[in-house]
């Protein structure tokens, strides 16, 4: 699997538009073909693919806040209440909740970051605004057969858009230019089974294909183009314990394999995140976490490409987060994070760096 072999395939003018690569998008993701075209600038691929895992952490920390948040509400609804005895024998009769299939959700989040394109030093090292929009679609069907009641298939497509704001000059050209050049777009199939081992236990396995869009900092370009393309591949296990009726913890083990093209950016991943969780009121909770990451760059070095040659990362993240949830669709957090990671090889940008997060999101959900 780690020499799979990633074919290039165009596909014709006719199938531009976006509901057909949408279409086209699952074979991508069942048989690992792509078409990128070759960024221009090598960092450019670098500093998005680094920018996503830091979103990608961030969903998963949310997912295990809104797990816990779950555990606690349901618990609360299946407490028992002694029913007096003068009632005799009771024959109780409850209708089966439904339980939704489908989920639409938008989430958007703003923060500033003090290191945007992760560099160690120099005049590359500048902050700015970051905008990261994600409307999401998803099959999320709750099984409610017994036997089969521990499983939770769930496939999806988000697509995110990743926009930079100045927040100050910055080196050239980014003094002339601002930061805009930078953005970029990610379209994201999706899909995972999880199995509920035990009411502490979760573990799921997941495939995805992201498919990064933008000009690569290109400034001819007038267009976007597909300049990156990486297949994860991957496990989680998290394990939950409740402390008290309001606060508990939980440790996330995520493993991945990243198929990516251009390859040079083809690596194993592996996350180990510590989270404590606290729920002073239904309506608002709060989170702190530590995660720890180390990647392992696998593919051979591809010239005139970013330098990944036998690169190996260490990356530590530390963050708080308070959530306001006014309903049952719509939650309003804050959150404060920091990043330091350190590299094998030496290079300008996703290296050794060390950056600061700090903004707020809202999401909006619907199932159905």
């Amino acid at each position: 699997m780690a020499h799979q072999r990633l074919f290039l395939f165009t596909l014709p003018p006719m199938f531009s538009t976006i509901g057909c690569r949408v279409f086209y998008l699952f074979p991508v993701l069942l048989l690992g073909i792509s078409n990128p075209v070759r960024a221009q600038t090598g960092s450019a691929g670098a500093v998005s693919s680094q920018t996503r895992q830091d979103n990608q952490l961030t969903r998963q920390v949310q997912a295990t806040e809104e797990n816990a948040n779950t555990q606690n509400l349901e618990e609360e609804s299946v407490t028992a209440r002694p029913l007096s005895g003068e009632l005799g024998d009771v024959q109780i009769i409850s209708e089966i909740p439904h339980k939704p299939w489908f989920y639409i959700t938008v989430d958007c989040q703003a923060f500033y970051n003090s290191n945007v394109l992760y560099a160690e030093s120099g005049a590359q090292k500048f902050s700015a605004w970051q905008i990261i929009t994600t409307p999401e679609i998803g099959f999320a069907p709750q099984i409610q057969d017994e036997q089969y009641a521990m499983f939770f298939p769930k496939a999806g497509f988000r697509y995110q858009f990743f926009t930079y704001a100045t927040a100050e000059p910055g080196s050239p050209p980014y003094n002339q230019t601002g930061i805009s050049q930078n953005n970029f777009t990610v379209i994201d199939p999706f899909i995972s089974l999880g199995w509920s081992f035990s009411e502490d236990l979760f573990i799921s396995f997941s495939a995805d294909a992201n498919v990064f869009n933008g000009s690569g900092r290109d400034q001819s370009l007038t267009q976007y183009v597909n300049f990156l393309d990486e297949y994860p591949l991957a496990w989680q296990a998290t394990w939950y314990h409740k402390l008290a009726s309001w606060t508990s913890t939980s440790i996330t083990g995520r493993a991945s394999y990243v198929l990516a093209n251009p390859s040079n950016f083809t690596r194993t991943d592996n996350n180990l995140t510590f989270s404590w969780s606290t729920n002073p009121t239904q309506q608002l909770s709060t989170q702190a976490y530590a995660s720890f990451r180390l990647a392992k760059y696998t593919s051979t070095q591809l010239e005139d490409q970013f330098n990944n040659a036998d690169r190996l990362d260490f990356q530590q993240t530390y963050g708080i987060s308070i959530t306001y949830t006014p309903f049952e669709y719509v939650s309003l957090r804050g959150f404060v994070s920091w990043t330091k990671s350190d590299s094998s090889v030496s290079v300008p940008e996703t290296g050794d760096y060390e950056a600061l997060n700090a903004g707020t999101g809202i999401n909006l959900i619907y199932k159905f």
